[in-house]
Parts: C-alpha cells; sequence; structure tokens
C-alpha cells in the first residue's frame, strides 16, 4: 500500500478483499490503525454507498466525488462511520476484481482540507489497476486450478503479459513465452544462474526484496511485494513489474513445470507500449473511433488540455479540435470534461 499511496499523494490506502457474503476475509492498510481497519471493512459489508462502489465495473477507477456530490457523501453512514475516523475525506477508488465469489476493493484517501483527486491522479491509479488486475485474475485462476495438469501452463503460454513464478530467492520455476522473449531480449530483465535478475544492480536489490518479502505471510501495513519499474537500453520505456505473493497447497503444484518447490512470488511483467495499445483498442471497439480519434481521446483523459495533447501528437490543435467533435459525436458527450468523465467511469478491462 505505502507505494500506491506515494503515487496518489495520499494518506491513507486499503486494499480490502470480501467473499460472497460480503465479509472481510482480508484487508491490508497504510497509516490505519488495526481499529480503523476494521471499522471501515464493517462499514464496506453494510453501508449503502457501498453498493455504488460494488456497482463500478472491475477495473473502473473513480474519485467518490464522481460517484456521489460532496454534500451528500459528507451524510452517508460510510463516510461518518467508516472514513471520517480517519480524518480523511476525499477518496479515489477502485475494482481490481469482482466475481460471485470475491470482491477486490482498492482506495485511498486524503486528509480533510485537502483538495480533491484530479485527472492526473485518477490516470496514475488506472495505470496502476491494470497491473493488479492482472495479478489478481492469474493468482485466483492459478491457485483454484489442479495445476497437475499442462493446461495452466498453456493457458498462461498465451497471455502477452510476461507471468514468471518465482521462489524466495528469485529463482525461476515457471516463466510464459512472454516473459522468455523478454529475458532472450537481454532488455530490463535476465536470468542469471537460474535466477530473475534486472539488467541494473540497482533494480536488482529491489526486485529481490519485493520478492523476498512475499515469503513472510503475516500482513502489516505495507504488505508484502510491490511494483517497480525497470530500465530498459536505448532510451525504451520502463517495463512494470508486479510483485505479489504466490500462495497455494504444496500438493497443487505437483507438475512436471513446476516441480515440488513452493513459489514465493508471482512476477507480472509489462510495458507502457502494450498498455496504451489495449487502451486504444478497447475504445475503438466500444465506441466505433478510428485510430487518430482513439489517439486523441486518450491524451485528452490525462487531462492537461488540447494544445499539449496536440503537442505529444504532433498534429495541430485545429485537427484535435476536429477529432474531438467526432469523437463527442461517438460518445454521446458534449464537452471534453464529460468525455475525461466518461472515460474514467466506463473503462473496462478486456474480458
Amino acid at each position: 500500500m505505502p507505494w500506491i499511496a506515494g503515487a496518489l499523494r495520499s494518506e491513507r490506502g486499503i486494499l480490502l478483499v470480501q467473499n460472497a457474503s460480503r465479509k472481510a476475509e482480508y484487508a491490508v492498510s497504510f497509516e490505519m490503525t488495526s481499529e480503523q481497519t476494521v471499522g471501515f471493512a464493517a462499514m464496506a459489508g453494510v453501508s449503502k454507498f457501498w453498493e455504488t462502489i460494488r456497482a463500478l465495473p472491475a477495473g473502473a477507477v473513480a474519485p467518490t466525488s464522481a460517484l456521489l456530490p460532496d454534500s451528500e457523501y459528507a451524510r452517508t453512514r460510510f463516510y461518518n462511520e467508516g472514513v471520517k475516523p480517519l480524518g480523511a475525506f476525499h477518496g479515489l477508488v477502485a475494482s481490481p476484481l469482482s466475481t460471485p465469489q470475491w470482491f477486490v476493493h482498492l482506495s485511498t484517501g486524503r486528509l480533510l482540507g485537502r483538495p480533491d483527486y484530479d485527472a492526473k491522479d485518477v490516470a496514475a491509479m488506472r495505470m496502476l489497476v491494470p497491473h493488479l488486475v492482472t495479478a489478481l485474475n492469474v493468482a485466483h485462476r492459478l491457485a483454484a486450478a489442479d495445476l497437475r495438469t499442462t493446461g495452466a501452463g498453456d493457458a498462461l503460454d498465451r497471455l502477452d503479459t510476461g507471468v514468471i513464478l518465482v521462489d524466495v530467492a528469485a529463482r525461476i520455476l515457471f516463466a510464459n513465452r512472454t516473459a522468455e522473449a523478454i529475458f532472450a531480449s537481454n532488455d530490463g530483465l535476465r536470468i542469471d544462474r537460474d535466477s530473475v535478475c534486472a539488467c541494473s544492480h540497482g533494480a536488482t536489490r529491489i526486485l529481490r526484496r519485493l520478492i523476498a518479502s512475499c515469503a513472510d505471510l503475516t500482513i502489516f501495513n505495507g504488505g508484502p511485494g510491490g511494483r517497480m519499474e525497470v530500465p530498459r537500453a536505448d532510451g525504451r520505456h520502463a517495463l512494470r513489474v508486479m510483485v505479489a505473493p504466490f500462495r497455494a497447497d504444496e500438493a497443487q503444484i505437483g507438475t512436471p513445470w513446476l516441480g515440488t518447490v513452493r513459489p514465493a512470488a508471482i512476477l507480472m511483467v509489462t510495458g507502457p507500449e502494450r498498455e496504451q495499445r489495449l487502451r486504444k483498442d478497447n475504445l475503438r471497439r466500444r465506441f466505433g473511433l478510428t485510430p487518430a480519434e482513439a489517439d486523441v481521446a486518450l491524451e485528452i483523459a490525462r487531462g492537461d488540455g488540447r494544445d499539449a495533447s496536440a503537442a505529444r501528437l504532433a498534429i495541430s490543435a485545429t485537427t484535435v479540435r476536429a477529432h474531438l467533435s467526432r469523437i463527442f459525436e461517438k460518445t454521446g458527450v458534449r464537452r471534453q470534461a464529460e468525455l475525461v468523465r466518461l472515460l474514467m467511469l466506463d473503462e473496462r478491462d478486456e474480458r
């Protein structure tokens, strides 16, 4: 949680997992006492406002002010009994995973008196959520599957996200084809004596610390694992690596491709280029945008205006306005702020 809260300039944070009965099964928090964490989880099981949060599509991100006006939010039981005791007010919420069996909630909060989350904060959370979604989905499927079959390995090989299982010493127990291609390129991540390493010593030390933290199953504030960026050569965008605990019974992992050892962590490796491509493809599919219109929509969603968007795309402001006009028509919005809100609330994880 500290790295998420820090990225979003927040003083509070919580990751909460509810079962089908909406009982809290797992909670890890940042700068919250155990009593505050229990109080928040209790409100998440009974408050009406929580229904609005649960209704968000899996992978969606929204500030609480986008879900309910501040004046109404301040009167909710959820705020008064779950959030106010934290000394916080404005929140930024996300639903990384929602299934009939499990609901995962992630939120950060800012102390009372601090400004609301803006479009840049929302964009930052939206960059983090896909990593959490991917890690949760893959971990959930691996833990639930019978890993004695080779089918699990075949399924992972079809992902275009790098998936790596390692033990506490960072020795590689399994890597899907995407991960093997990353290793083969020797650009960012590599293999050294059967262990995963970064191509820089500093990044390797950070990666090893995150992996080692996953061996301790006791959850404290901060929690095991984390996220990091691994530099690449030639000025290319850094690889984004999510490290999360992998917990499964030893009997479940007696497979030809894992052997009989116990994985400590699962690593999910992606690059910004892939994330941008997926978001662009999603916009084109949902709204019928052209490639150029999707590029403009994504730039506008960054929240710093038409001129900045035009500069990054190397086109004129007039061209941006023309594209926006067609985007408004196809998405059914009338203003730029409405477009940003639409992209913020309605973007769905690829299913």
